[in-house]
């Protein structure tokens, strides 16, 4: 039912960007704790924890900025990181659920709840007939009202699973529960969806 296409490699470029020069500093490059593999991390897990960040926010530039500050706080808190407690990936989706929470957190204090499910665009695919974009327009604008009305653990649940496409396991890990409460949780949360998506439509109509 929701889901992101592929992020296209040009808005992915600002994120390293901001965080290759801390990763080339003399005084970063001469730590032995800097594993030498960042840079794998950052390409393994970009598309996922961005696609994650994306499903939440508003627009594609606050999900790159975002996305940025998710790798970069990774990068300061490397001496933090422990490869025996969890995975890389289960690591950095912890500090961008953080970083989305305080994001919105700031959102709501100046009376926003902006939510986004908008598909990022496949610049490969045909282009749309003005028909199918209108349809995908109401679609998104129906989508996107609806989820606003969800509690935030349901936001976050599903950006999960359907934003970062993230199986069970690693959502599990991420939230510290079991697979099992991960998807009876999902399930609720879809139940709860399809339960806002009929409201609003009834109330457009």
């Amino acid at each position: 039912m929701m889901g992101t296409d592929s992020v296209d490699a040009p808005h992915m470029a600002r994120p390293f960007a901001a965080i290759a020069p801390l990763r080339r500093s003399p005084a970063r490059s001469s730590d032995p704790d800097l594993p030498p593999d960042f840079e794998a991390w950052f390409r393994d897990h970009r598309e996922a924890v961005y696609r994650f960040v994306r499903f939440r926010v508003a627009t594609r530039e606050i999900a790159e900025d975002i996305t940025s500050e998710v790798f970069l706080k990774a990068l300061r808190s490397l001496r933090s990181y422990d490869s025996r407690l969890s995975a890389p990936r289960t690591w950095l989706f912890r500090i961008a659920r953080n970083a989305v929470t305080d994001h919105l957190r700031a959102l709501r204090r100046h009376g926003s709840r902006q939510v986004s499910i908008e598909r990022v665009p496949d610049p490969a695919s045909q282009a749309p007939s003005q028909e199918d974009r209108m349809l995908e327009d109401e679609r998104k604008r129906l989508l996107m009202a609806s989820m606003a009305t969800l509690r935030q653990a349901d936001q976050e649940i599903l950006s999960l699973r359907y934003g970062a496409d993230l199986g069970n396991r690693e959502i599990a890990e991420s939230l510290g529960i079991t697979a099992n409460a991960v998807a009876v949780r999902i399930h609720r949360a879809l139940e709860r969806l399809r339960t806002a998506v009929a409201k609003q439509s009834n109330e457009d109509g």
